[in-house]
């Protein structure tokens, strides 16, 4: 692979893999999880516990996107929903295997509080299609992801992201459905409840719409130009962001049926955006990859 190649392939891995304050969590309703460690429905080891530790004080000092950019990192397109923007060290993700813990190729940044804040790391590598085995850095062996269309020929990209910040489903989640609440200052999902199947389906709906408003130019710009999709979008987006006042006024008074008849709303936002994006797809390979990213950004990387 050419240099070009390289950091052509580099970029479109980042792309598609892709309030920090002491928020109380609220008991019995979807309060903030503190951002420091409080995942509930994926337990890790306390040596991996303290392997993750180890990552985030070794990465401190990149705590900011200036300091990540002096070092090298590079954002790779933008702020992508549920994962947030990956910094890309290009070097290090062409290097191989990623076998140091201390050395991930990618830093990921959120708005919190509105201000980017380090919330994780991400390790990265391409092999060969045939290549299954996967490093153990962490304790427990915690699954890598593979994104196989985005590899050179014969190839895949590899990768697995471990989270600084709350994530309902463990520190070695794909994504991170907090983020787009935490990005609107908004009290992050209940992660206990996230246990439920049907709960945690409509939450990450409801995170998809609420990223609508978050950042508006990430998911299929230029879908979303066409009139069919703008008449449907543009007005669906007003209504969301009307929500987000009901959200927070619920979640300070700890009103759980409020909040959820609020984020079925979002939910029920974002099912009729979604089916604007894929219902305007001229090619079946168009709709294919619609519907492939937006299986990603829902927490669904292996199907």
């Amino acid at each position: 692979m050419n240099l070009r190649s390289r950091k052509t392939a580099v970029a479109i891995a980042a792309l598609i893999a892709v309030r920090v304050s002491a928020f109380a969590q609220m008991p019995g309703m979807p309060g903030m999880s503190h951002v420091a460690h409080k995942e509930t429905s994926t337990a890790v080891s306390t040596t991996a516990r303290k392997q993750i530790d180890s990552v985030a004080k070794a990465v401190h000092a990149l705590g900011t996107t200036s300091a990540a950019s002096s070092s090298g990192f590079r954002p790779a397109f933008g702020w992508i929903p549920t994962m947030g923007v990956h910094w890309v060290a290009g070097g290090q993700m062409m290097n191989g295997r990623q076998a140091n813990v201390n050395m991930p190729s990618q830093l990921m940044f959120s708005k919190i509080n509105g201000r980017d804040s380090l919330i994780g790391a991400a390790y990265a590598y391409f092999t060969a299609t045939a290549d299954t085995v996967r490093p153990v850095i962490f304790d427990g062996a915690p699954p890598w992801h593979e994104h196989k269309d985005l590899g050179p020929p014969g190839g895949t990209l590899v990768m697995l992201h471990v989270w600084f910040v709350a994530s309902p489903e463990g520190p070695f989640a794909g994504t991170n459905p907090n983020l787009p609440f935490w990005a609107l200052g908004l009290a992050a999902p209940d992660s206990a409840r996230m246990r439920n199947a049907a709960f945690k389906a409509k939450v990450y709906r409801a995170s998809l719409a609420l990223s609508e408003v978050v950042d508006s130019s990430f998911l299929f710009p230029s879908l979303q130009e066409r009139p069919d999709v703008r008449g449907v979008v543009v007005p669906r987006r007003d209504s969301i962001r009307a929500l987000i006042p009901e959200l927070l006024a619920a979640q300070q008074a700890k009103d759980t049926g409020r909040w959820d008849a609020a984020v079925d709303k979002a939910a029920a936002h974002w099912d009729a955006i979604y089916k604007a994006y894929v219902g305007t797809t001229r090619t079946n390979a168009g709709r294919e990859k619609v519907e492939q990213v937006v299986r990603m950004l829902l927490g669904k990387h292996e199907e």
